[in-house]
């Protein structure tokens, strides 16, 4: 596997920096079309001859994305250590590639939108921070990469350890899906219409649960391939049970502020249709927050 996860980070690091040039292409593309969309001008010169090399762009784009999370799977799967780096670039790698399919759609929906004479303003902001999103996440891999290259070179053999190693990386990524799930509705809550709210709240949420989704699966075929033991040593039981704790206490008050508040300031009536998938990752992030802090704390 050491040599399979070499291999593929050659050509990652190679794909990365053409991913870089991609990417600046298409933020071209999106400024050549953005006044011309706001204005309500004729975008057919610009599409004609930039559209088919954007179009490969986003294939060559998921293509990547699609083999940055191969690839940093096998290095969880063979390291079998927690690193929170790594955490990071797999959770990034998923939610980009997801957004990579949104900047399409997005991109669909605004070309509908301008052709039916609406304004598309709303969806720019979207669709840009996407894209800082992917210059993220590129420099979180790229540095993945050659950190991975250094690890490598130093093992000589591969390292079998516990999978508390997976349940800690589990609880970063559950950190990571908590706060972009509240902070993605808190841009739609700043910037969207309710309309927007109720057409993109599903889609948000499952972008942002996934890849704490996939790390546990993973979790679980571990815990079942054992076939023997408890799932949790004495000390994981007792920072889960502290965790549950804390988290059923603090979600409670944060809620009761939330109800209070929404209940006096109309302008936040929007949190009546968002306010279950806030509570869900509230409770997430609280709950892999306080777990990985009392699994820091020395026992006894």
């Amino acid at each position: 596997m050491k040599k399979t996860i070499n291999i593929i980070g050659k050509i990652s690091i190679f794909l990365a920096f053409s991913s870089i040039g991609g990417l600046i292409y298409n933020m071209f593309f999106y400024e050549r079309l953005r006044p011309l969309i706001l204005g309500f001008k004729d975008i057919t010169a610009v599409l004609e001859s930039m559209q088919i090399p954007v179009a490969l762009i986003f294939i060559f784009l998921f293509l990547f994305h699609a083999l940055t999370v191969i690839y940093v799977f096998l290095q969880i799967v063979y390291f079998k250590r927690e690193d929170f780096l790594r955490a990071l670039a797999f959770f990034l790698s998923i939610i980009s590639m997801l957004m990579v399919l949104g900047d399409f759609a997005l991109l669909n929906d605004i070309g509908k939108e301008h052709a039916a004479g609406l304004d598309t303003s709303g969806e720019w902001p979207m669709l840009y921070a996407s894209q800082i999103l992917h210059f993220v996440f590129l420099i979180v891999i790229i540095i993945l990469i050659f950190m991975t290259f250094k690890k490598i070179r130093r093992d000589r053999q591969e390292v079998v350890l516990k999978d508390e190693a997976v349940f800690i990386n589990a609880q970063y990524i559950g950190i990571l899906s908590g706060l972009l799930g509240i902070a993605f509705f808190g841009f739609l809550l700043l910037t969207a219409e309710l309309w927007a709210v109720k057409k993109g709240i599903f889609m948000v949420s499952l972008i942002s649960i996934l890849p704490y989704l996939l790390i546990v699966a993973y979790w679980l075929i571990i815990k079942v391939r054992e076939k023997r033991g408890p799932w949790y040593d004495e000390k994981q039981y007792i920072d889960i049970s502290r965790a549950s704790l804390f988290t059923m206490v603090t979600s409670l008050v944060i809620m009761t502020v939330v109800y209070v508040v929404q209940y006096f300031i109309q302008s936040l009536r929007f949190l009546e249709i968002m306010w279950f998938p806030f509570f869900f990752f509230l409770v997430l992030l609280l709950f892999s927050a306080s777990t990985l802090f009392f699994s820091k704390r020395p026992s006894g």
